[in-house]
C-alpha cells in the first residue's frame, strides 16, 4: 500500500498531526464572544472551550461545546470560523458539519442553518448540472427550514416540485395566501406519467452518484403524494423506495471489506471492549467481563480532547502497557500501546487525530484476530489500518453513514465516476474504488 500515506500523516490538502506532537493550526480571530462565563465556568469542559476560544481554535472550541450540549454558543463559533473560510465549498463543508451537530432549536442555531442554506444556494447557482444544482437546492430548503424560515423553504420546495413539502413549510410559517395556491394545485393535479417518468430518472441518476439521501426524500415525496390522492405508488418507484431502505446499514456502525481484510467502523460515543456479544469489540475469554473496558474521547481537559479508557470494574483487571487502571478512573491513551484484559488477552490500541490535530477515536484490535475497529464517536478520518489512511472523513449524520471524499480525490461508485470530493451516503452493498490507488472499499453491513 504505498501511494496510500500512513495513519497519523498528512495527506492531500490537509494537514493532520502526526503522534509527536500537534499540528500548527491557523488562529481565527480573537475578537471576544459571549462563551459562558458565570459560575458555570467551573464545568472543565467550559473551561477547556475558552482556552480553545482565547488560542483562535474556533472550530475546536465548537466541537467542545457541542460534547457538552451547549449547542448555542457552538452554533456561533461555527459561523464566525466559517466567514474566515475564502473557498465557498470548504466553507459549506464547515456549516454543514455544525448543522448536523447542533439542531436548530435556538436561535443561534437557527441562524447556523439560515447561513447553511444562504451558502448552498449561492452555490447552486454556479453549478452547471441540473441535478446536482436541484440537490443543493434541496439541501438548502432543508437548512431553511431548520432555521425556521418556511417562507423560503416553501419557495423552494414549490420551485423542485416537492408540493407537499412547500405545502408544509408555508402552513408552518404561517404563509396562508400561498398555501391555498400550493394547495388547489395539490387538490387538481395528480401526477402525469411524464413527471413519473422524470421522477424515476433522478431518483435513479442520485443513486449512481452516491446521492441516497436525495434519492429518499424524493421517493418519500412520490409516495406521500400518492397516498395523498388515495392511489398507490408507482410499482417501479416503491420497489426503489424498499430497496433503498433495506440497504441503509445501521446509523452508527458500518463493516468495510478492503483489499480482502475487514474493518469495522462505530460512532457511538463510547466503545465497549468485553467477552459479551453486544460489546463493539469481543475478546474471547472466559475470566474476562461481559464489559470489561471502555473507550471514550473526553472533551473536559483545558488542553483539548483526550482519548480515555476506563476499566469498568473487572475482575482480573485491565493493563495498559504493563501498568494496573483503577476501576471507574480515566486513564488518558495518548500514544499506540497495548491493553490488557486480566492476564489472558491483549487489545492493541493505536490513538487517531483528525485533519486538525485533534484526538478522534482509536484504531483497535484483538491481539487474536487480525480485524482492525476504528472507533470515530463523532465521525472523523477513515483509517483502515495503522498503515492504510484513506483520503476521507466519515461522518454519522441523522441515521445516514457518509463517506465525505477530501477535495480533489476522485473515485468510482459501482464502476460510475464520481465528481472529485464526492459525498456518498454509503449502502450495504456499495463498491467505491479510489482512482490511481490500489484501493477497493466494499459495505458488508
Amino acid at each position: 500500500m504505498a501511494s496510500l500515506p500512513p495513519a497519523g500523516s498528512g495527506s492531500g490538502s490537509g494537514s493532520d498531526s502526526g503522534e509527536d506532537g500537534p499540528s500548527e493550526l491557523v488562529l481565527a480571530s480573537q475578537s471576544p464572544r459571549s462563551l459562558p462565563r458565570r459560575a458555570s465556568l467551573r464545568r472543565p469542559e467550559l473551561r477547556a472551550a475558552l482556552a480553545l476560544e482565547e488560542a483562535g481554535e474556533l472550530q475546536e472550541a465548537a466541537r467542545v461545546l457541542e460534547h457538552t450540549g451547549e449547542h448555542a454558543q457552538a452554533a456561533l463559533l461555527r459561523m464566525e470560523h466559517a466567514r474566515t473560510v475564502p473557498d465557498v465549498g470548504e466553507r459549506i463543508d464547515v456549516l454543514r458539519e455544525g448543522c448536523a451537530r447542533n439542531p436548530g432549536d435556538t436561535e443561534e442555531g437557527r441562524a447556523l442553518h439560515l447561513e447553511l442554506g444562504r451558502a448552498l444556494l449561492d452555490r447552486a447557482i454556479e453549478e452547471p448540472d441540473p441535478s446536482r444544482r436541484r440537490a443543493l437546492e434541496l439541501e438548502a430548503a432543508r437548512g431553511f427550514e431548520e432555521a425556521d424560515e418556511g417562507g423560503q423553504a416553501g419557495e423552494l420546495y414549490e420551485r423542485l416540485g416537492l408540493l407537499d413539502r412547500a405545502a408544509r413549510a408555508y402552513e408552518r410559517a404561517g404563509e396562508i395566501v400561498k398555501l391555498e395556491l400550493v394547495l388547489e394545485v395539490l387538490e387538481r393535479h395528480e401526477q402525469a406519467e411524464a413527471e413519473v417518468v422524470r421522477i424515476e430518472a433522478e431518483v435513479d441518476r442520485a443513486l449512481e452518484d452516491g446521492r441516497r439521501r436525495q434519492a429518499h426524500v424524493l421517493l418519500l415525496e412520490h409516495a406521500a403524494t400518492r397516498e395523498r390522492l388515495g392511489t398507490s405508488s408507482r410499482p417501479g418507484l416503491a420497489r426503489r423506495l424498499a430497496a433503498l431502505e433495506a440497504a441503509r446499514p445501521r446509523p452508527s456502525r458500518i463493516e468495510l471489506q478492503w483489499n480482502g481484510r475487514v474493518t469495522t467502523i462505530s460512532g457511538h460515543p463510547r466503545f465497549l471492549i468485553g467477552r459479551a456479544p453486544d460489546a463493539h469489540l469481543t475478546v474471547p475469554g472466559a475470566r474476562l467481563s461481559r464489559h470489561h473496558v471502555e473507550l471514550s474521547v473526553d472533551a473536559t481537559d483545558p488542553d483539548g480532547p483526550r482519548l480515555m479508557a476506563v476499566d469498568l470494574g473487572s475482575k482480573v483487571g485491565t493493563f495498559w502497557d504493563g501498568e494496573p487502571l483503577e476501576p471507574g478512573e480515566p486513564v488518558p491513551l495518548q500514544t499506540a500501546g497495548e491493553l490488557g484484559l486480566g492476564a489472558s488477552a491483549t487489545v492493541d490500541v493505536v490513538p487517531l487525530r483528525g485533519h486538525e490535530g485533534e484526538p478522534c477515536g482509536a484504531l483497535l484490535r484483538s491481539g487474536q484476530r487480525p480485524a482492525w475497529h476504528l472507533f470515530l464517536p463523532q465521525g472523523g478520518p477513515l483509517v483502515l489500518a495503522p498503515e492504510v489512511r484513506v483520503p476521507a472523513r466519515v461522518l454519522f449524520d441523522r441515521g445516514w453513514v457518509v463517506l465525505d471524499l477530501r477535495s480533489g480525490v476522485l473515485a468510482d461508485l459501482h464502476r460510475h465516476r464520481l465528481p472529485a470530493g464526492a459525498v456518498v451516503e454509503l449502502l450495504v452493498g456499495d463498491r467505491l474504488s479510489l482512482v490511481g490507488v490500489p484501493l477497493a472499499l466494499e459495505v458488508l453491513s
